[in-house]
């Protein structure tokens, strides 16, 4: 009979190696038929993703071969089938089944996982480790099969310091399958895998695929919580953070997906902050390029799990993000745009008219051919809230705005669902939009997000444009006790801004605060932060009437709301 020759064979080393062992390895005819090549390209981005806490194997098991898909049971089941010849030429039994695999294949386990042995030649430990790469790839039971011989998994890992790239990878890409399975996650820890697969990551000479199957195997590691420490010991963080810039993608992308594992931790959050984390996720997420949808996915998680933590959150907002709340879409169903007879800017002030508009309409079609004028032109800030504002009324308008399933596809883990991140333009615009919604929930997040966001004066004068300082005015007496409270949170952290504070002075702010404080059932919390506000407007009117020469300065109202504010001022101190 004629022995069909299969591509797991090397074909170098066919011709050139005679061990007593080489003629075995065409006796598996299921196991090369698995898989035609042992290279694909395909990245890990194209799988499901949803393995985090799924019944023993993680879907990402197979992410770098698309010709095997997992099923419910954990198993795995061939796409690709393969025939054996036989001896007249004809095409033989089908032999790429899971029922033929798993007949003809588990036979030759043992012999195969005995070629690895360090006594056997360098050449058929590379074909042996290579073919149980490709059995490991039939899900569980073939793991199963695999890991049944004791002491196997040393001698897999005992081949990643082979000099051999073609045998390291498939030993890290083993490692990789078998530790995909929790149950034998803590025997390859037991026997010395993470630190071997860590000092295998550090070499200078590591090639890509090598690289992507180790960073796949931390990748498991890092899936389990109680593993992650270990990672934090080792020295890791810095070379997985460096592999965010990586120039392979698929290496780049595994390297996201351990990092938004490990900031589910909250103790990593420092270390992965000091290895400069926090601009490299901020330059994934703001790639456009279609191939980065799943590392913006995963850069957007990390970074709204580590704005949990307000000094990191401060840091985020300075590289031009916000996190915003996720409210529902139909939280933006009672959404209704102002009609204007004339457009104005979101922060209420209008466009200044022509003196010779257009008797067709086209001046207020096109403001821009009006717009002649120096001191009629709007400033980057208007123009950006102008931007930001049609931007998300429009997706409003179509109902696109938000998901019901935004931030669920990890349901049942430990991710942060309840929020997500924007570039600084639109979150402004999102967030002074839901101020403007009727659901009160909704309301109280935004407007506490806004008091979160204002960290600076470039965001405080950008929400200011965008017109939240006059809904949170009117938001204060609100009948809806935490949306109050949140308006005040809101207002106290703008007011650190002498802009948004003479802001609040012409929409008559200063009489509505004090009014505030003149009702009997305003919280304690919303009367210390209408205080705060108004003591900052109070310092800043000095300078305003003097510099517009005004004699009128100090009236008989604002010395009485001087003392007032100063008595409510020492009751909350004694308080």
């Amino acid at each position: 009979m004629r022995i069909p020759q299969f591509p797991i064979l090397s074909p170098q080393h066919d011709a050139t190696h005679t061990s007593p062992l080489s003629g075995t390895l065409a006796m598996l005819p299921a196991l090369a038929a698995a898989s035609p090549t042992l290279r694909t390209s395909r990245p890990v981005s194209r799988l499901r993703r949803n393995h985090r806490h799924h019944h023993g194997v993680h879907l990402h098991l197979h992410h770098r071969f698309p010709s095997l898909a997992a099923d419910g049971g954990g198993r795995g089941r061939f796409l690709l089938v393969g025939t054996c010849a036989a001896s007249d030429g004809s095409a033989g039994q089908d032999v790429g089944s899971p029922e033929s695999m798993a007949n003809s294949g588990s036979a030759y386990v043992g012999l195969f996982v005995r070629m690895l042995g360090l006594d056997n030649d360098a050449h058929d430990r590379e074909h042996a480790i290579c073919t149980l790469w490709h059995y490991s790839l039939g899900g569980q039971k073939c793991i199963d099969e695999i890991m049944q011989f004791p002491g196997c998994i040393s001698l897999i890992i005992s081949l990643l310091k082979s000099e051999s790239a073609r045998a390291c990878e498939a030993a890290a890409g083993l490692l990789h399958n078998i530790t995909s399975v929790k149950l034998y996650r803590d025997v390859a820890i037991e026997s010395g895998a993470m630190e071997e697969i860590f000092s295998c990551i550090r070499k200078s000479t590591i090639t890509p695929e090598i690289k992507e199957q180790c960073l796949c195997t931390i990748w498991n590691f890092s899936v389990d919580e109680k593993l992650r420490y270990k990672l934090l010991g080792s020295d890791m963080l810095i070379p997985i953070v460096r592999f965010l810039d990586d120039e392979d993608i698929k290496v780049k992308e595994v390297a996201a997906s351990i990092t938004s594992y490990l900031t589910l931790s909250h103790s990593y959050h420092g270390a992965l902050v000091e290895a400069g984390v926090i601009p490299k996720l901020v330059h994934l997420l703001q790639t456009k390029d279609n191939d980065y949808k799943i590392i913006r996915k995963e850069a957007r998680s990390s970074l709204v799990e580590l704005s949990t933590d307000d000094s990191y959150h401060a840091l985020i907002v300075d590289q031009g993000l916000v996190r915003i709340p996720l409210v529902g879409s139909s939280a933006y169903k009672a959404f209704r745009p102002q009609p204007h007879s004339w457009p104005s800017f979101p922060d209420g002030s209008e466009i200044q008219r022509s003196s010779r508009p257009s008797k067709y309409g086209a001046t207020e079609l096109l403001l821009g051919l009006i717009l002649n004028e120096k001191k009629a032109e709007p400033d980057e800030a208007k123009i950006n809230a102008m931007i930001g504002r049609s931007n998300q009324q429009f997706l409003a308008r179509v109902g696109a705005i938000e998901f019901d399933y935004e931030g669920k596809e990890q349901s049942g883990s430990q991710r942060n669902d309840h929020h997500t991140i924007l570039p600084w333009i639109d979150g402004v615009a999102r967030l002074v939009l839901i101020i403007g919604l009727q659901d009160v929930s909704a309301i109280a997040k935004a407007a506490h997000a806004i008091g979160d966001a204002s960290v600076n004066e470039h965001m405080r004068t950008s929400f200011m444009e965008a017109g939240a300082v006059k809904s949170l005015l009117q938001l204060l007496m609100h009948n809806d006790v935490p949306v109050r409270e949140a308006s005040a949170y809101a207002l106290e952290k703008l007011s650190g801004s002498s802009k948004v504070c003479e802001k609040i002075r012409v929409e008559d702010g200063r009489e509505l605060l004090v009014n505030v404080l003149k009702d009997s059932d305003t919280p304690v919390e919303q009367l210390e932060k209408t205080i705060h506000v108004l003591s900052r407007i109070l310092d800043m009117e000095p300078n305003y009437y003097a510099s517009t020469g005004s004699e009128d300065i100090v009236d008989d109202e604002k010395c009485s709301q001087v003392v007032a504010i100063q008595s409510l001022t020492l009751m909350s101190s004694h308080a």
